[in-house]
C-alpha cells in the first residue's frame, strides 16, 4: 500500500530518486563480511507522508534478530534506516545460506549466495545470482507487489526517475571477473544498478592468496633442504 502512494506522489509531483534501496556487502580478505541494507526516501516525499512510519514494516523484519544492527540513515536528500550485520566467516553465515528470497535466487551450486572455495594456497569466491523483478516477485525492499510499478512501466514510465535499487560489493582484490554495472577499479568497489520487469545477472569470481600458508609451506620446504643438506655433508664416522 506504500508503495502505492509513493508511486502515485512521484509520478504526480515528478519527484527524482525519491526511493532509494541498497544493499552493501564487504567481504575481507580474513572471509569476515559486513552486510548493510539501506532503505531511503526523499526528504521531500516523507514531508508529505507523515500519517504513517514507511518503515515500519522494514523494522519489523529485523527486530528479532540480535545479529542484526538497525540505526537512522541520512544525507543531503534522502532519509532513512541502515540494517548492519556483521559475520565472523561468510562461507558458513546463516546469511549466506539462506540468502534466497521471492527476489534473490543464487545459481551457485551449493547453493550459497557466495560460494566459497578454500584451498591451503587460495580461497575462491563465486557469486552468482539472480535478482528478479518481474511482476510475480514482490518489489524489493517494499513490502508490497510490483505489479503497480511494472504496469506503470508498460504505460511507458520509466522508474528509474523515482526509484533506485543498487547491490554494492566491495571486495578484498580485483575480481578475477565481473559484470557490475559501474566500477570503482581503485577502491574495488563494484555496483549492480538493478533495473525492473527484467531478471537481473549478478557474476562476480576473485581469488584471496593465503600468504600465510605459502610462507608457511616454503618455510618448512627451506628446513627441509637444510637438514637434507647438513645431514649430507655431515661427516662419516670410520
Amino acid at each position: 500500500m506504500w508503495k502505492k502512494i509513493c508511486l502515485v506522489l512521484c509520478m504526480t509531483i515528478f519527484l527524482t530518486g525519491c526511493v532509494k534501496v541498497e544493499t552493501d556487502l564487504t567481504i575481507n580478505k580474513d572471509g569476515s563480511a559486513v552486510v548493510k541494507e539501506r532503505v531511503m526516501l526523499s526528504k521531500q516525499l516523507l514531508a508529505m507522508a507523515n500519517d504513517k512510519d514507511p518503515f515500519e514494516d522494514t523494522l519489523k523484519k529485523y527486530e528479532n534478530d540480535p545479529s542484526v544492527q538497525v540505526s537512522d540513515y541520512e544525507d543531503a536528500e534522502m532519509r532513512g534506516i541502515e540494517a548492519t550485520r556483521t559475520i565472523k566467516d561468510i562461507s558458513d553465515d546463516k546469511w549466506n545460506k539462506n540468502a534466497d528470497t521471492e527476489n534473490v535466487k543464487s545459481k551457485n551450486e551449493d547453493g550459497k549466495f557466495v560460494s566459497v572455495k578454500k584451498g591451503f594456497f587460495k580461497t575462491v569466491y563465486t557469486i552468482n545470482s539472480e535478482i528478479d523483478t518481474t511482476e510475480k516477485a514482490s518489489a524489493p525492499g517494499l513490502n508490497s507487489s510490483a505489479s503497480d510499478m511494472n504496469a506503470a512501466i508498460a504505460n511507458g514510465f520509466d522508474p528509474s526517475d523515482f526509484f533506485k535499487f543498487n547491490y554494492i560489493i566491495k571486495t578484498p582484490v580485483k575480481p578475477d571477473f565481473h559484470n557490475a554495472t559501474t566500477a570503482n577499479e581503485t577502491e574495488n568497489i563494484y555496483t549492480w544498478q538493478i533495473k525492473f520487469n527484467t531478471v537481473n545477472s549478478l557474476k562476480m569470481q576473485f581469488t584471496v592468496v593465503n600468504t600465510v600458508n605459502i610462507i608457511t609451506a616454503i618455510i618448512v620446504l627451506l628446513v627441509i633442504l637444510g637438514v637434507i643438506l647438513v645431514t649430507k655433508n655431515a661427516p662419516k664416522e670410520e
